[in-house]
C-alpha cells in the first residue's frame, strides 16, 4: 500500500460486523482469516476503540456520581454530557417503562445532555422499572411538540 489510510467510525462499524457475519460461517478457515484481521489488521483500530469506549464510560459514571443518579448513560455517541443536546425546544421528557405502566413525564431543565440524563433518570426512579435502567435513545415525539420520548435497556 502507498498510503497511511484513516478509516472514519462508520466504515470501522461496518468492517467490524461484517467480520462478526463472517465469523459465523461454520469454516475454520474463515475464522482464521478473520481473527488474523482483528489480530493483526486491525489491532491498532481495536485499541483506539476501546481507550475511547473506556474515556467515554468513565465520563459518564462520574457525571453519574456527581449528579447522585441510579441510571445508565449508553448513548456512547456523546463525547461530552455537558455538550449541548440537539433537541432545540424539548421541554419534557416521556417514559413508557416496559412493563405496561402509566407513562411518566418530567420537565427537561437546561440545554446539556446531563439535563436529559437527569430527566431520563427521574422518569426511570418514578416508573418503578428497576431493572430497565440504561439511557438508549431520545426521539421527537411528532404530535407533541417539545416532547422528547425516551428509549431504555438493560
Amino acid at each position: 500500500m502507498n498510503c497511511n489510510p484513516t478509516l472514519t467510525a462508520d466504515e470501522f462499524k461496518t468492517l467490524h460486523n461484517t467480520l462478526w457475519e463472517l465469523d459465523r460461517i461454520d469454516n475454520p478457515t474463515v475464522h482464521d482469516l478473520v481473527d488474523r484481521i482483528r489480530r493483526v489488521a486491525l489491532k491498532g483500530a481495536y485499541e483506539q476503540d476501546n481507550r475511547a469506549f473506556t474515556r467515554k464510560h468513565d465520563h459518564y459514571d462520574g457525571v453519574r456520581q456527581e449528579l447522585g443518579l441510579q441510571s445508565r448513560w449508553s448513548l456512547y455517541e456523546v463525547d461530552n454530557l455537558y455538550d449541548p443536546h440537539p433537541y432545540i425546544g424539548a421541554e419534557f421528557l416521556v417514559y413508557d417503562n416496559h412493563w405496561g405502566g402509566q407513562e411518566v413525564v418530567k420537565p427537561i431543565v437546561g440545554l446539556p445532555w446531563a439535563a436529559l440524563y437527569v430527566a431520563a433518570d427521574a422518569a426511570i426512579r418514578d416508573s418503578g422499572d428497576g431493572h430497565h435502567v440504561f439511557v438508549e435513545r431520545f426521539y421527537p415525539i411528532t404530535d407533541k411538540p417539545g416532547h422528547l420520548r425516551l428509549v431504555t435497556g438493560s
